[in-house]
């Protein structure tokens, strides 16, 4: 409920004589501010409805608070506004040569309401309504214009595609040797979605970002790809893998867990040079005196232009059992890494606490120098420059990340930058509202380009949970398993209610729960490309670039090995027998290099042919080139069935099949989801649909309630609202049709 403890509202909304008030404003001029002439139309606004309801997954007879939500506002303008020349219908015309709104686009305006009473302390509005114009109707016949408006959801449609992303088989299989679960929550999922459309649980990615990683209940990169687990460490089973963070949740880490993973930059390179310096930021959990995990130095990203520790340089972002935030910069003049230097940041006091650190570093090829500034929980430091030779600058055509967790960490993200970006460090104020989910996959369905509100509301539906748009525009998402909140008022039959009629039907009862899931897990080393024919990938004299597509988006071998027909057989996986086809004889001077892409759907093979004649990659009549990778593949599906045998005893044994989705894949968390629907399904379930009552600003979707009629049906019953009708018009004033679910004693 808005407003709860605001009690001049709460008595003005069951005054005798309510004098309700409305505020209506579109921003025609999208500039935020709502300065178009046009924007307020409060004056003229003749009748508004805005629609609330959940919706789901579940039989209709089944209806619970799960699914998502979806609003939509009507209003009806009419009349004239005091200063305009014309009425609102020839006003909003875009038609005329005279209107304000000619040659101004109508549609996806942003548009908010404010429905209200006036009240002992004066009037008091509370947001009803914030999204976007769908249709803009005006009529000649009755000069009033109709709008039709719908909630952000509506323009929630950026492409998304999840990254590769599951856990090894080996590991995943052997918990008693490796009891780390590298799986993913909810929360990750539906984060890395509301990303893409702009909308930021945690601290947004900077302008030239490479690589970033939020650890929102899950280790995938969210921008960077080429990304895999190398070690995860825990001391038992009962030891989280992610805990609470500053936002949201956070990779564990400290003497009893410990991950370790890699991952390639996106879209270019990790350079050192003139012109270029990077960001490198983090949060960690961190105080004076931290016990760090046996397996960390304290590293929590390194960056490297080509290999972390193993060619090119490498910058490490660390911090010290004692607090001491460190960088340090590696060289690489062979496969030895060699310590160039150590340069200090600020020192963490105090007990362990969420802290916000940030190194930017900058390398000048002419001077020779480091500059290095610092900033913790937006303190900056001045700059620290450093002579510093660094001999072997290998630059890959992507550079190389490494996170660890040497201590609770989340929010890692390395960005190209030329500056120091305004506000560095100041705390970010949270977009959205996002529970842990029910849910853990261990593999990223394979979603290429999804529509980003369809990719939530599955996500969202397989734990069935509830995902929604507030009325001031925030995104939330809450499980099924948030407990109840206490009633915000109380509706009673004298003074609210118009009509009681309950619904109580033995179809909405299930005691038996079918369910399917399916392990997504990263296999063993396998063959991901074969060429199709002997002649496919013919080189000519000089360098030949080709794109290649591998059978599964996934992590590729780019180490490509040359063999002789005597060793090429069937259990080769990934390399080429490279001969001459005029004559048959093996060539063995050319060069084969192998990219994995940025979509790791293909790979990028160049062949450099010195010979005079073309090269053909074959064994007499076969092909012989392949590339070995780690496909991700799902596991056969396992079906469960959850059931509550009392229940079954008493009304019989009632199925239900949950629809089959690609976000269920280990059985625990599937089964614990099917025993919450259990608890609510097991026993008939009561629905008041459409109750006529007062109109109550306050009154949200979710809000719990109790129905009291003494004199009728009795009470009073518990129940949540789970669909919303609110209208306020010239004529009836403010009036609500609320539809409730009864809540079990």
């Amino acid at each position: 409920m808005q407003y709860a403890d605001d009690r001049a509202l709460a008595a003005a909304v069951t005054f005798p004589d309510r004098t309700p008030v409305a505020r209506l404003a579109a921003d025609w001029a999208r500039d935020g501010q709502y300065s178009h002439p046009l924007s307020d139309l409060s004056s003229v606004l003749e009748a508004v409805t805005v629609e609330r309801s959940i919706t789901g997954d579940l039989p209709a007879e089944c209806t619970l608070i799960e699914g998502h939500t979806a609003a939509t506002l009507t209003a009806t303008l009419a009349g004239a506004r005091p200063d305009d020349p014309l009425d609102m219908a020839r006003m909003l015309s875009p038609y005329r040569p005279d209107s304000p709104l000619r040659g101004v686009s109508v549609v996806d305006v942003p548009l908010y309401l404010e429905l209200g009473l006036v009240t002992t302390a004066g009037r008091r509005l509370v947001r009803q309504f914030t999204g976007t114009t769908r249709a803009l109707h005006p009529s000649a016949a009755d000069r009033t214009v109709t709008i039709d408006a719908l909630d952000p959801a509506e323009r929630l449609r950026a492409a998304v595609t999840l990254p590769v992303w599951a856990a090894s088989e080996r590991t995943y299989r052997n918990p008693a040797i490796w009891p780390y679960r590298d799986r993913t929550n909810t929360q990750w999922i539906i984060d890395h979605v509301l990303r893409r459309n702009g909308i930021h649980l945690s601290p947004p990615p900077r302008p030239g970002v490479l690589w970033a990683m939020t650890c929102h209940g899950g280790l995938a990169p969210d921008i960077g790809f080429d990304a895999s687990l190398i070690i995860g460490r825990k001391t038992s089973a009962s030891v989280p893998e992610f805990v609470p963070g500053a936002y949201g949740l956070a990779a564990n880490g400290g003497q009893d867990c410990f991950a370790w993973g890699s991952g390639r930059t996106m879209g270019k390179p990790f350079a050192l040079g003139s012109g270029r310096a990077h960001l490198i930021e983090f949060h960690i959990h961190a105080g004076a005196a931290n016990t760090l995990h046996p397996n960390a130095d304290g590293t929590v990203l390194s960056v490297s232009t080509s290999l972390v520790k193993l060619d090119g340089t490498t910058i490490d972002a660390a911090i010290t059992s004692d607090g001491q935030l460190q960088a340090r910069i590696w060289d690489n003049p062979t496969t030895t890494p060699v310590l160039r230097a150590t340069i200090t940041g600020p020192r963490i006091t105090g007990q362990a606490a969420w802290h916000s650190v940030g190194l930017w570093i900058s390398y000048d090829h002419a001077t020779r120098t480091v500059t290095t500034r610092w900033h913790l929980d937006g303190t900056q430091t001045g700059p620290v420059t450093l002579a510093l030779e660094l001999l072997h600058q290998v630059t890959a055509a992507r550079g190389n990340v490494q996170f660890r967790t040497p201590l609770p960490v989340q929010c890692l993200q390395l960005a190209e930058t030329t500056t120091i970006p305004a506000g560095w460090g100041a705390p970010h104020v949270p977009q959205a509202d996002l529970d842990v989910g029910l849910n853990w996959v261990t593999g990223l369905p394979e979603i290429v380009g999804g529509d980003s509100w369809s990719l939530i509301k599955q996500t969202v539906a397989a734990e069935y949970g509830l995902a929604a748009f507030d009325e001031h525009g925030r995104f939330t998402f809450r499980t099924r398993t948030r407990p109840r909140p206490a009633p915000v008022k109380s509706i009673t039959a004298a003074v609210d209610l118009g009509d009681l009629t309950p619904s109580i039907a033995l179809d909405s009862v299930r005691n038996e729960i079918t369910h399917a899931c399916a392990l997504r897990l990263e296999r063993d080393t396998a063959t991901v490309y074969t060429a199709r024919t002997p002649d496919e990938l013919d080189t000519p004299f000089g360098t030949t670039t080709r794109t290649l597509v591998l059978d599964h988006r996934c992590r590729i071998n780019t180490t490509v090995l040359r063999h002789s027909r005597s060793t090429w057989d069937g259990d080769v996986l990934g390399g080429y027998v490279c001969v001459n086809p005029a004559t048959g004889a093996e060539v063995g001077n050319v060069t084969v290099t192998l990219t994995a892409n940025d979509d790791q759907a293909t790979a990028r093979l160049v062949v450099s042919n010195p010979n005079q004649f073309t090269v053909r990659f074959a064994t007499d009549d076969q092909p012989a080139f392949r590339i070995a990778g780690n496909p991700v593949t799902d596991d056969p599906t396992h079906t469960t069935i959850t059931r509550d045998q009392a229940s079954a005893a008493r009304y019989g044994r009632r199925a239900l099949e949950l629809p089959a989705t690609p976000f269920h894949q280990h059985p625990d968390p599937t089964t614990t989801v099917a025993a919450s629907l259990l608890a609510d399904l097991a026993d008939p379930v009561a629905v008041l649909a459409e109750i006529p009552v007062l109109g109550d600003p306050r009154v949200q979707l979710g809000d719990v309630v109790t129905v009291a009629d003494p004199d009728g049906l009795g009470g009073p019953i518990t129940a949540a609202v789970i669909g919303t009708r609110r209208t306020h018009s010239i004529t009836d004033g403010l009036t609500d049709s609320l539809t409730l679910r009864v809540l079990p004693t």
